[in-house]
């Protein structure tokens, strides 16, 4: 007999909602929904265990009580038997995406040419609902880098969590908090180069070509939604955002680029870079040094996390915070830097902290 724990990571809205797994053996109910395996509330996950026969081929459904309430991939579609192969004891983690009774908006794939980068870009879009149901209405516009971790967990490289951007927007619209809007992220280009350094970080790098990148998002792909969907083409109705060196590149092009960016949100950013620059020598917090005056009409949101990957990070956002307050900026009204206890470098803790990001950027 194999031991098998399951963790099951849920949707944004109403996350304590019971969850079960239906699946092929006894301890999942043969595909029972009654009989079907009830997992307990933790934190901020479902969890359940099981004992099976070593060998065998686990298939199962994530589900709420019902068919009709199972789990759906990122583009609203029943995925097929998620599976499991039983040797040994495991742990299994699962993202949900959404749920088949809730699924709303539509994502969609598209892909712009860039002349700075002299490449293509893949693009993930989501549309909100109202996008389909008032074809006169123009819409606020967020742009995310790390596209690939923005919408579907199973793209989401290494975590298998995302970013629930769409989830955030969605439920923050109907909260009043803030208006629909189309989310676009930029997909990367993968693989590896110059050692153990990704194609991703040489992209998203100042010290490397993330200046090139930032000009493309500001004014060709920009330009390219503008054109191709209804959007309110001014500043304070785009956001940029990003997380870790995607958080940087962001606050670069917001810093750069006041006519067409008015707010900034940055995850865990990596004011070191890749060279690991402390703060008094960060590329990017000279920026605002060498600087007269900020752009007037521009909001930002930083966090940083405690543990993992984030500890350490305190330095570079309270030097950033001297520094904006120096300009005349106020805590809580141009910027806000949050401090989040417990919090990490990694997907899973970013996406309980986009919601906050979000709200304080819609005020």
């Amino acid at each position: 007999m194999s031991r098998i724990r399951f963790e099951i990571l849920p949707p944004i809205a109403r996350p304590e909602e019971p969850v079960r797994i239906c699946g092929n053996v006894p301890a999942l109910g043969e595909w029972d929904t009654a009989r079907a395996l009830p997992l307990r509330w933790e934190r901020d996950r479902h969890v359940g265990v099981i004992e099976v026969d070593t060998g065998i081929t686990l298939e199962y459904k994530i589900l709420r009580g019902s068919w009709q309430a199972e789990a759906v991939d990122a583009w609203g579609s029943v995925p097929p038997n998620a599976r499991h192969d039983v040797w040994l004891d495991a742990t299994v983690h699962r993202t949900v995406a959404d749920w088949k009774d809730r699924y709303a908006g539509r994502l969609t794939r598209d892909r712009v040419y860039s002349n700075e980068l002299a490449a293509w870009r893949e693009l993930l879009i989501w549309l909100p609902p109202g996008y389909a149901t008032e074809p006169d209405r123009r819409f606020p516009v967020l742009y995310f880098n790390d596209g690939a971790n923005v919408f579907d967990p199973e793209t989401s490289p290494i975590t298998g969590v995302d970013l629930a951007a769409d989830e955030w927007v969605h439920l923050l619209a109907a909260e009043g908090v803030m208006q629909e809007s189309l989310v676009v992220a930029v997909c990367h280009p993968e693989g590896f180069a110059e050692g153990l350094r990704s194609e991703r970080d040489i992209e998203l790098s100042l010290e490397l070509r993330g200046v090139a990148y930032a000009q493309f998002v500001a004014t060709e792909l920009v330009e390219s939604i503008n054109l191709r969907y209804r959007t309110l083409a001014s500043p304070e109705a785009r956001l940029i955002g990003g997380t870790s060196l995607g958080a940087l590149n962001a606050f670069y092009a917001a810093l750069n680029h006041p006519a067409v960016f008015g707010k900034m949100l940055g995850l865990s950013t990596e004011f070191e870079d890749v060279s690991q620059s402390p703060p008094d020598h960060c590329a990017a917090l000279r920026l605002l040094a060498g600087r007269s005056a900020l752009p007037d009409g521009l909001r930002l949101y930083f966090d940083h996390g405690t543990e993992g990957g984030d500890r350490g990070r305190e330095p570079c956002h309270s030097e950033l915070g001297a520094r904006l307050r120096e300009h005349g900026w106020e805590d809580g009204r141009e910027f806000r830097i949050l401090r989040v206890i417990g919090g990490r470098h990694d997907e899973a803790s970013w996406r309980t902290r986009l919601g906050d990001g979000l709200r304080f950027l819609a005020g």
